[in-house]
């Protein structure tokens, strides 16, 4: 079993919750990874005991209010007497963020895997990334790392961990979305993930792997082949805060609900991939012949299309095997998602040596986000040259 820095502390907090019975509240990202971490966060709770009632979920909608803490869903859980957070896939460098709930008077535990940057964070962290854990396999996505985590809640409660092993199919779509480097410490988990998918147990998934044919001798590698569909369609967030999304396809209980979802989500995947196309199909052209180590490129304009920014970067990245750095205005900064599954060089690494310019930015080595002022872009330029240079 491994654990984390900082799992301990977490767990006291989380039993005192249980024995209390205290209404917590789960927060998540609202990618692929996010949703199937909320689930997996959801019944992990619910099957070590605590009330479904007590539970509070949070999945933002990412163009309204962004994936880390809001005031408008903040002052919502303060009204509803809840003071502890569990925020998953976000948070280890959203020191505004996390601080303004704290000055609410929350209590706050995340779960995250994303590179820790310089800064006070007044909440409890389990990450592997973060200074001074030691854990000796670092390469999880924030499924991943929830579930780590809840390993060792059930271990302290003395519950089976054949109960959490029924979210364990789970952890591995994350990770292939995520382009989270397969290694010794995870694989064990995701063969396992694989064998827990195959048992057909969870109609959204089985249905799912049906609509993308997966579902015949699907193996880790041919989800990787398949990775840009795959987080395609679980990324098809139109409907993350509405009636059909990813985590109520997830938690549906029988086919017919499953694939009603399922036909939805691919109703909206067509006019979301018909999009992404396009705009990739441009930028393919105009750097057709580039000779750069990297691509710096975007549109000043709201697409107005969660998601499809990452999207972009990730068929750009898939075509010419160089970092790609997208842009798309939003409101009234630019957003930024990068892609670099192909390179040996960090683009967290990449932005922190530019880390002023930003409004703000987070990741891990293949793929990470920001936000930046529309005339900070030849300053980003500038430090990319730099940076790819070396």
């Amino acid at each position: 079993m491994i654990k984390l820095k900082n799992s301990q502390k977490a767990i006291r907090r989380l039993i005192l919750a249980l024995k209390n019975s205290e209404k917590i509240a789960i927060w998540s990202d609202y990618d692929p990874d996010g949703a199937f971490a909320l689930t997996l966060a959801y019944e992990a709770l619910l099957n070590a005991g605590f009330k479904k009632k007590n539970l509070e979920l949070i999945l933002p909608n990412q163009y309204k209010y962004s994936r880390s803490f809001n005031l408008f869903h903040l002052t919502i859980l303060k009204k509803m007497g809840i003071k502890l957070i569990i925020g998953i896939d976000f948070g280890t460098s959203d020191f505004k963020q996390v601080g303004m709930a704290k000055k609410m008077g929350f209590e706050v535990i995340l779960l995250d895997h994303h590179r820790q940057r310089p800064g006070k964070l007044p909440a409890t962290l389990i990450n592997p990334w973060q200074k001074g854990d030691c854990s000796k396999y670092k390469n999880w996505s924030g499924a991943g790392v929830a579930y780590l985590f809840f390993e060792n809640l059930y271990q302290s409660l003395k519950i089976d961990v054949k109960e959490l092993e029924k979210s364990l199919d789970l952890v591995l779509i994350p990770t292939i979305t995520d382009y989270i480097k397969i290694d010794r410490g995870n694989l064990p988990y995701l063969k396992n993930s694989l064998k827990k998918i195959k048992d057909n147990s969870r109609p959204g998934i089985k249905d799912s792997f049906k609509e993308l044919g997966l579902e015949k001798n699907t193996t880790i590698k041919k989800l990787v082949e398949n990775r840009l569909d795959v987080t395609d369609f679980y990324g098809i967030l139109k409907n993350n805060s509405g009636k059909n999304n990813i985590f109520k396809l997830l938690t549906s209980k029988d086919d017919k609900d499953a694939v009603k979802i399922i036909k939805d989500i691919a109703r909206h995947k067509i006019a979301f991939e018909n999009f992404v196309k396009k705009i990739a199909k441009q930028g393919i052209k105009k750097f057709k012949n580039t000779e750069e180590k990297f691509i710096l490129w975007g549109l000043d304009k709201d697409i107005k299309l969660v998601g499809a920014g990452s999207k972009i970067a990730h068929r750009m990245n898939d075509y010419f095997k160089i970092p790609v750095y997208f842009y798309n205005k939003e409101k009234q900064y630019l957003k930024g998602s990068v892609r670099a599954n192909y390179s040996n060089k960090s683009v967290v690494e990449a932005l922190q040596s530019c880390g002023d310019i930003f409004i703000d930015f987070g990741g891990h080595p293949r793929a990470a986000g920001f936000h930046i002022k529309k005339q900070n872009l030849e300053k980003f330029k500038e430090a990319l040259n730099k940076f790819y240079a070396k």
